[in-house]
């Protein structure tokens, strides 16, 4: 394989799709070798001296399995092709197992709440009970201790089932596929289609894989999912096929100075310049608004819900503003409760059970700033007391979500959210980031989310100072977003 392209491959890898790569060719290299690996190009090094790069398509199949569908282009490639060529693979070649596709797929829908009930019914040793243990180091002991293997996966399902039945019942399926295999059956024909491709042409090479490795065959004539599965799954993905999508509306205020005592909120021009971008993207019309008091804010709102939406399939709304506690203001320091701006939302009966979503960068509280990171909340030049005094004296109102809502909160009740004066707010900009990155992999929402609340919320501001974001959501179907 051309070692130019290798390394463009490795210059856009996170560390993080680096360590998932590695745990996934945990069985085509020596574990003492893995040990020196620090980056993709030292991996595929690796590789080439246990001639796993002979296969041509061990490469493309692992950027295939973390998703990173984008980089197959530098390997002259796409999806597709890679998953015909996966699906008529010789059974001979090796490549990565189903059993460590299988467990990084758990790796993936596994929640922050998730990992810390697995790291404490694990009785993990001090040094593995820490945050910057991930799910992959876990298993990786696991197997080291012997307590984790393609063969002896009960104890793993058995503490999953404790904290994520979805999750333990993934293992259960993994483990009737393999002994099915092993006593040279094979799998049900509903089992490995893919509703990906036409009527009569391939599986997904994943669902197979083990049968495709013991040389096995398949009838042909395959169905795809929509003739075999049943109707409640069809249904379990809100349909997002309207163009345009919906309407994005994104109120963006900036110049406070002139009708409050609060100072303008620099960098936040890159926000809206990324948000409409990104929805752009997604098939939304997006509606700009700038630097509107708070009864504007109350007026547009009031105009949205107005609209008729019936020709469309959701609706986005992105709040930049200074904040308080349950609220956001306009540029004249007025509040706006959050309730207000989602709770009319709630009567549009052109949004009925459609997915409305707000995104909001604005403080949840108040803590003085320093240097270049400034936050979403009052400015005051009063003694501390005073000003802890005043953040108290509002009214904290529960936010109103009723069915099919979803809130992405900057930071948590009580604290602050912060903003560069250059680049824009730490979340909206790790929002975008990981939407452009997942969405063409067809993440769902929550799933990016939550990589958005594990970026942001491993960031040191200021030397001192952290931030969480808060998703809230009363979704009651799978969300993916598209973008193509």
């Amino acid at each position: 394989m051309d070692p130019l392209k290798l390394h463009e491959i490795d210059e856009d890898l996170t560390s993080d799709e680096v360590a998932q790569l590695k745990f996934l060719c945990m069985d085509l290299i020596p574990k003492k070798r893995m040990e020196t690996v620090s980056d993709a190009k030292d991996l595929f090094i690796r590789l080439e001296e246990q001639s796993m790069l002979d296969d041509a398509l061990l490469v493309p199949e692992l950027l295939m399995t973390i998703r990173r569908f984008d980089l197959l282009a530098i390997l002259n490639t796409s999806k597709e092709k890679v998953e015909r060529d996966l699906w008529q693979r010789d059974p001979s070649s090796k490549g990565v197992s189903a059993y460590r596709k299988m467990l990084f797929r758990l790796s993936e829908d596994l929640t922050e709440e998730n990992l810390h009930a697995v790291k404490f019914l694990l009785e993990l040793p001090k040094a593995k009970r820490g945050a910057s243990s991930s799910f992959l180091d876990i298993m990786i002991y696991m197997e080291k201790q012997q307590k984790l293997g393609e063969e002896n996966l009960d104890e793993l399902k058995d503490i999953l089932f404790k904290c994520n039945k979805h999750l333990a019942n993934k293992i259960e399926e993994f483990k009737n596929k393999h002994q099915v295999l092993n006593q040279g059956g094979r799998h049900p024909l509903q089992e490995v289609t893919n509703h990906e491709f036409p009527r009569g042409s391939i599986p997904n090479y994943e669902e197979t894989e083990m049968e495709r490795r013991r040389g096995s065959s398949v009838s042909e004539g395959l169905v795809t999912d929509s003739d075999t599965l049943p109707k409640e799954e069809e249904d379990l993905c809100y349909s997002m096929n309207q163009r345009p999508l919906g309407y994005c509306l994104i109120i963006n205020n900036y110049n406070f100075k002139e009708k409050s005592s609060l100072r303008n909120r620099t960098g936040t021009d890159r926000d809206k310049e990324e948000l409409t971008r990104v929805f752009r993207k997604m098939h939304f019309l997006v509606e700009l608004r700038d630097d509107l008091l708070a009864s504007d804010i109350r007026d547009v709102i009031k105009e949205f819900t107005q609209k008729d939406h019936s020709a469309m399939d959701a609706f986005v709304c992105c709040i930049l503003s200074h904040g308080d506690r349950g609220t956001v203001l306009g540029i004249d320091g007025k509040e706006v409760a959050i309730r207000d701006l989602t709770l009319p939302f709630a009567g549009c009966r052109s949004l009925v059970s459609k997915p409305k979503l707000f995104f909001i960068q604005a403080c949840q509280g108040k803590d003085p700033q320093k240097g270049m990171w400034m936050e979403d909340g009052h400015v005051d030049t009063t003694e501390e007391e005073t000003y802890e005094e005043d953040a108290r004296a509002v009214a904290l109102q529960s936010i109103p979500i009723e069915a099919d809502f979803l809130i992405g909160m900057a930071t948590v009740e009580y604290y602050q959210s912060f903003r560069h004066i250059k680049d824009g707010s730490i979340y909206i900009q790790e929002l975008c980031r990981q939407m452009d990155n997942f969405c063409p992999r067809k993440e769902d929402i929550l799933s990016i989310l939550t990589k958005v609340n594990r970026e942001v919320s491993s960031k040191v501001l200021n030397g001192y100072n952290k931030q969480m974001p808060e998703p809230r959501y009363t979704l009651t179907k799978k969300l993916v977003l598209p973008m193509d």
